[in-house]
C-alpha cells in the first residue's frame, strides 16, 4: 500500500513538473488591440464604411417613397407591394454589404493568425492565446504582433 502511494505520489510530482515545463512555451496577445493597431483595420473599414453608408441612403430613400405613399393615401395593397419590391431591391446589396464585412474580418484574421505564427516562431514559444484567458505567466506578443503585421 505504501509503494503505490509512493508510486502515485512521484507520478503526480513529474507529471506537475512537465506540465509547468509546458507554460513556459505559451505566449498571449491581445487580440482586440491588435486590430484596432494593424492599419489594414482601418483600410478595411473605411471600405465597409463606404459601402455601408451607400446603402443607409438607398435604405433612407426607400423609406422616404413608402412614407410619401402612405401621405398620398395609397391604398394598403399597394403599399405593401411597394415595400415587397423595394426589399427585393434592398436585398441582395444587404447581403452583398454582409459579405464583404465577412471577407474583409476572414482576410484580417488570417492576416493576424500568420503573424503570430511567425512571431511564436521566431521568440520559440508553441501556443499563444488571447490575454483574456491568461490568468499569469506567459510572454506578451502583441507589440511585435503588431509591429510585424504594419511593416
Amino acid at each position: 500500500m505504501k509503494r503505490l502511494i509512493a508510486i502515485v505520489l512521484t507520478l503526480a510530482f513529474f507529471g506537475g513538473v512537465a506540465l509547468a515545463a509546458d507554460f513556459t512555451n505559451i505566449g498571449f496577445i491581445d487580440v482586440q488591440k491588435v486590430f484596432r493597431e494593424y492599419k489594414s483595420t482601418e483600410k478595411a473599414q473605411e471600405e465597409l464604411g463606404k459601402q455601408e453608408e451607400a446603402f443607409k441612403k438607398e435604405f433612407e430613400e426607400s423609406q422616404k417613397k413608402l412614407e410619401q405613399a402612405e401621405k398620398d393615401g395609397k391604398k394598403p395593397s399597394e403599399l405593401e407591394t411597394m415595400k415587397k419590391d423595394l426589399e427585393t431591391k434592398l436585398s441582395p446589396k444587404r447581403e452583398k454589404l454582409l459579405k464583404l464585412n465577412e471577407q474583409l474580418t476572414v482576410k484580417l484574421q488570417m492576416e493576424i493568425l500568420d503573424s503570430v505564427k511567425k512571431v511564436a516562431k521566431k521568440v520559440g514559444l508553441d501556443v499563444v492565446l488571447d490575454k483574456q484567458v491568461v490568468i499569469t505567466g506567459g510572454m506578451d506578443l502583441t507589440e511585435m504582433v503588431v509591429n510585424e503585421l504594419n511593416k
